[in-house]
């Protein structure tokens, strides 16, 4: 718990006013609770009693009976106030503290690298940015509102129960340190069962959104009742596991009341004796049996929050795995903006491997700004990867890769991304408008610029056809277009961006002839005068390319203008020959 209340310590200091007040007043409750119990004894020992003493030299009972009575009421009213003020400032600060969280969680999980994703499950992710901060704030606003405040009320009628009477004290609480080791016991299985819970949650979350993203395969290839098997299984491990913190959880509130009642018939053995023989007065003795009762009402309380710590504690460790992963494409120190490019790049002794094979071997590539280049060869040979480069979705392992003369590691991330527009094979779409999701390559463009780079993407050839035009809301992950059409709206994006460098990544690679014409005629309306790269297998989108470069093996083996390598035995000529689909070495 310490550990996860250090971690979120630098998010509580913009709510520290509002944190001091609440703990502050919740000081004050404990201490106006304190008193809670002594109007009674008024009532018994200077009202009701045959033995009654004048209280204060008050002698008339109605007058000490009322007074008793309006105390009573000024303490429970005062202490209810204070307590709605301090739950409510310090879940405020807990929320805000909580919405916070899940900012920096949200923003630091998109400046991971691709290889990191690549590795994780986008559920379990989506887990940790959601319920598992809303379950690390649970735990900080319960130590804040209700383990600070009941700690200090034991301590405080700990205190005044030791003035009155310190041997009847240790007697009524003897049994207290079985209770406080049963419980810290219990605690630690909790946390442990908490861990494998959250986990477990995790990996359900990750299932059922994997599942229902790829719904069309499930269903082609019939998977319905493997995924349910999958995910039934998954359940019943987090099932398990949450039934067995709720077995240890169940022990908490029974093994409270059972020392409690002990201990109540402790004191209520002994005080009878000593109320007998005189040694303390009715009144006396029901302020302890009071402060004894309302004592194991915190121990109850906190034994009940124990099960939030543990599963706060659990989630707080996911949050901060995540925090603690450290970005592997950063802002060196003193990076520069890359402000409107040229647009030249040079590859450099290019080396680089996903962890195993290596996929570029020693690339030397230079390019000149306004150069519209294209790399073909077949799948495997690198070229996704090595465009990839530019933008630094991916960091070489060795050699480097210059923009303007400059290796783009001198350049900040962001401003060297926004000067990079790509079509994507995949073109992956927003649940959003069409003009939202063309937006997107340029958030402050304004709807005459959205509507300008939907025409010339030739958009409006099919959003006109739909109900609210460019307003027309797009289903999740676009699948209410077809490819050709989201392929349209990608081209829309990179027109809207007007970066000096574009990179086409197989645009067309999955389409039919007649939406390959129309994309690449939307394709002839990208600015001529950009430093362009263009992925691609077959002659239709590479026709207006000054280069070619030919990848085989992660080595270019290839190297000229369309016109000569048309004209000379190898993989382009291939392509030529075979109607348009690149073979290396005689493979297709």
């Amino acid at each position: 718990m310490i550990e996860a209340l250090r971690t979120f310590r630098p998010y509580a200091a913009r709510y520290r006013g509002m944190l001091l007040l609440g703990a502050l007043l919740a000081v004050a409750e404990v201490i106006v609770r304190l008193a809670e119990p002594w109007p009674l004894r008024i009532v018994v020992d200077h009202v009701v009693s045959p033995d009654r003493t004048p209280l204060a030299g008050i002698e008339n009972r109605s007058t000490v009976l009322l007074l008793a009575v309006a105390l009573l009421l000024v303490v429970v009213g005062l202490a209810a106030s204070l307590d709605y003020w301090s739950s409510r400032l310090l879940s405020t600060a807990g929320l805000r503290m909580s919405a916070d969280v899940r900012g920096v969680v949200f923003s630091h999980l998109h400046r991971l690298s691709l290889g990191f994703h690549g590795s994780q499950r986008v559920g379990d992710l989506s887990t940790r940015v959601t319920s598992d901060v809303d379950r690390a704030q649970d735990m900080i606003v319960q130590a804040l509102a209700v383990i600070a405040p009941n700690v200090m009320l034991v301590v405080g009628m700990f205190g005044v129960m030791l003035f009155m009477d310190p041997a009847f004290t240790l007697v009524a609480l003897a049994l207290t340190p079985f209770l406080v080791f049963a419980v810290h016991r219990s605690t630690v299985q909790l946390k442990a069962s908490s861990r494998r819970a959250r986990k477990a949650d995790g990996q359900v979350a990750a299932a059922a959104t994997e599942s229902l993203g790829l719904m069309s395969i499930v269903q082609l290839f019939t998977l319905e009742r493997s995924q349910r098997a999958r995910f039934d299984e998954l359940t019943r491990t987090s099932l398990d596991a949450g039934l067995e913190s709720a077995r240890v959880q169940a022990r908490f509130s029974p093994m409270v009341d059972l020392t409690a009642a002990l201990s109540a018939a402790v004191v209520l053995w002994f005080g009878a004796g000593r109320v007998i023989d005189g040694d303390i007065t009715l009144g006396a003795l029901l302020v302890f049996v009071s402060y004894l009762g309302t004592l194991y009402k915190p121990l109850k309380a906190l034994s009940r929050v124990s099960t939030t710590f543990a599963k706060g504690t659990a989630a707080s460790e996911r949050v901060q795995e995540v925090l603690a992963t450290v970005p592997e494409i950063r802002d060196s120190t003193g990076a520069l903006d890359a402000r409107r490019l040229r647009g030249s790049v040079e590859f450099c002794d290019v080396h680089f491997d996903y962890g195993g094979e290596p996929v570029l071997r020693g690339i030397d590539l230079a390019v000149a700004a306004g150069e519209t280049i294209a790399l073909v060869g077949p799948t495997g040979a690198g070229k996704s990867t090595l465009v990839s480069l530019i933008p630094r979705l991916v960091d070489t392992r060795r050699g480097c890769v210059r923009v303007d003369a400059l290796d783009v590691r001198s350049y900040r991330v962001e401003s060297l991304r926004s000067e990079v527009a790509m079509v994507l094979q995949d073109c992956v779409l927003m649940r959003a408008t069409l003009a939202d999701n063309i937006r997107v390559g340029r958030p402050c463009a304004t709807d005459a610029e959205v509507a300008r780079a939907a025409r010339l993407a030739l958009v409006d050839e099919f959003a006109d056809r739909l109900p609210d035009g460019l307003d027309t809301m797009v289903g999740e992950r676009g699948a209410s277009l077809s490819g050709g059409q989201r392929q349209r709206v990608s081209i829309a994006r990179a027109i809207l961006r007007d970066a000096p460098i574009l990179i086409l990544d197989e645009p067309t690679s999955a389409l039919d002839g007649r939406s390959e014409a129309a994309l690449v005629e939307a394709l002839s309306n990208l600015p001529a005068d950009r430093t362009t790269f263009i992925v691609a297998h077959r002659l239709s989108t590479i026709r207006r390319a000054d280069r070619v470069a030919v990848l085989d093996g992660g080595r270019i083996v290839q190297l000229g203008t369309p016109q000569e390598l048309a004209a000379r035995p190898g993989p382009f000529r291939d392509l030529a020959d075979h109607g348009g689909t690149v073979t290396a070495g005689g493979r297709s």
